[in-house]
């Protein structure tokens, strides 16, 4: 067909290839505790003895089958929360283990007084608690939303001055996520950033998100939002929420550079593993795995899982291999 041809006679065919890559596999580290027991202990056999009798058994997480009267841990619990009303007990060494920032918040406090935690459901603290003791966050609190859009504003109201955050909170998993790096509980973190990355990035969220994840030091959630971005740059950018993302140049550029280039982040590492060191190229589950396997620090910025991994290679060429990183 001479129509396929140019003026010189010449057929030009134009190829677009796309590398064929596996699917990418999300990182959420082991919870190696298994310390549940002694947290429905400390709470069962203080139900009873409540101040407040706000301790309703279809709510709470720990009335099940423990015979704590006779068990010699039932009252090693050395402080206690107040949460929507609810009084919730714990121990301090197990938080500094697996909480450091809710035992950080305890430190100046005496054994009988109560810490108000706000800002947070109970359902959520308790679901942290759990987790920090070695147990799964249950099923339901995954999925149960806040009562109502009225019980959503107060808890706003007494807790942050900033307008955005209630709206990015909005979901059970944003609302774990939140609690979950608040309070320091890393593996919990990572696990509810997963969720979210996975579940709750729509037009009408990225550009929330993105602010978040930039903020909160979640590289994982914000790789995913620049992703969807790049696929969906037209309508986020027609959202009224994309107006507080024109107010911060650096993830302004960050979005329109990978909009220009189509960045694909690899999620399998090329050739042997001590050779493999384009950490640039690299998306953020496979950055973890790999600092995970050096048993280095999988919490922070993007940026700084690369440059933990650039100071532990550093460090293994002048023959420092066994020295952990600190997590800076």
């Amino acid at each position: 067909n001479t129509q396929l041809l140019d003026e010189c006679g010449t057929l030009t065919v134009i190829v677009k290839v796309q590398l064929f890559q596996e699917r990418d596999t999300n990182f959420v580290p082991g919870n190696g505790l298994n310390l549940i027991r002694l947290l429905k202990e400390a709470n069962i056999s203080r139900n009873d003895n409540s101040d407040n009798g706000s301790n309703n058994s279809d709510d709470n997480y720990y009335s099940e089958g423990n015979d704590a009267e006779q068990s010699s841990t039932a009252d090693t619990a050395d402080v206690k929360f107040i949460v929507e009303g609810e009084t919730i007990h714990a121990h301090r060494l197990i938080l500094k283990l697996a909480a450091p920032a809710l035992a950080h918040l305890c430190e100046d406090v005496d054994e009988d007084d109560a810490l108000p935690i706000i800002g947070v459901r109970s359902s959520i603290f308790q679901g942290v608690l759990r987790f920090a003791y070695g147990d799964t966050v249950p099923p339901e609190v995954w999925t149960a939303v806040a009562a109502t859009d009225n019980d959503n504003k107060n808890s706003a109201d007494d807790t942050t001055n900033d307008e955005e955050e209630p709206c990015v909170l909005s979901t059970p998993s944003m609302e774990i996520l939140d609690a979950a790096n608040r309070f320091g509980v890393v593996d919990l973190k990572i696990l509810a950033e997963t969720k979210v990355a996975e579940s709750d990035v729509r037009i009408s969220t990225a550009s929330d998100l993105i602010l978040y994840a930039d903020a909160k030091d979640c590289p994982l959630l914000k790789e995913r939002v620049v992703d969807y971005f790049v696929a969906n740059a037209e309508l986020i950018r027609k959202h009224p929420s994309f107006g507080k993302v024109k107010e911060s140049a650096s993830i302004l550029d960050e979005l329109m550079e990978a909009y220009v280039t189509k960045r694909i982040l690899r999620s399998f590492s090329s050739g042997e593993e001590g050779d493999d060191v384009d950490y640039e190229s690299m998306g953020v589950n496979l950055l973890r795995r790999k600092l995970d396997g050096r048993g280095l620090d999988v919490d922070g910025s993007r940026e700084m899982l690369i440059q933990r991994l650039e100071v532990w290679d550093d460090r293994k060429r002048v023959g420092g291999v066994g020295i952990k990183e600190g997590g800076s």
